[in-house]
């Protein structure tokens, strides 16, 4: 079976490069796959949309698996390039069944010290929108810096269709950290650094990255 393909979009200037199609992640709400190649802890994703069925029957090449399948939570978000590349370009792809992956991450070692929450660097060079008149959680991890939202809880890979999800579980924050509401009376682009730091909540599914600075 041949690769789904993406196609060109149109997309707000300066966000990132239209024609690089593997390059976008497009939908607030859409669910999307990541594989992750053990040998080197390459994080590769299915920029197209797809089912946890789908996800869950995926022929697995020898030496990955399956790391997670989230809902995006951005409206639009580009890669520029592969992590390691000399220069920004369309990214590395991988064809598995049918489906084809990108390359996009590379994460590093996990910081200590968190019960029930993952927080570790991801390098990666990612710029990500939130359109106007959305509301958005922006997280404070205790350090004054504003964290956004990438990913949202989805039923793991797996699942049993037939079985309705259960509802997330309430985020327990560590002491000092927080959560507000902003409201965007216009569209939001956020310049991820590179490293990323990425806090990961197991029991909500929900993911927060930054450090940035929104200045409201």
């Amino acid at each position: 079976m041949s690769a789904t393909h993406l196609e060109p979009l149109k997309s707000p200037p300066g966000l990132g490069v239209a024609s690089w199609a593997e390059n976008w992640t497009i939908g607030a709400g859409t669910l999307h796959l990541e594989i992750m190649h053990l040998a080197t802890g390459s994080v590769w994703l299915a920029q197209q949309e797809v089912s946890p069925e789908r996800a869950a029957a995926l022929a697995m090449p020898e030496g990955f698996v399956a790391s997670g399948i989230g809902c995006a939570v951005a409206d639009l978000a580009f890669f520029a390039r592969s992590p390691g590349a000399d220069a920004d370009g369309p990214l590395e792809t991988l064809d598995v069944d049918g489906l084809r992956f990108a390359r996009v991450a590379s994460p590093g070692t996990p910081e200590p010290g968190f019960e029930g929450l993952l927080v570790l660097p991801v390098y990666k060079h990612h710029r990500v929108l939130y359109s106007a008149g959305r509301t958005i959680e922006v997280m404070d991890c205790g350090d004054g810096f504003d964290y956004v939202p990438l990913t949202a809880k989805a039923r793991r890979v797996g699942a049993d269709p037939a079985r309705a999800p259960r509802p997330p579980k309430p985020r327990l924050l560590p002491e000092g950290w927080s959560v507000r509401q902003v409201h965007l009376d216009s569209d939001l682009v956020v310049d991820l650094p590179c490293p990323t730091r990425a806090a990961f909540f197991w029991s909500s599914g929900d993911s927060f990255q930054g450090p940035i600075r929104l200045g409201f």
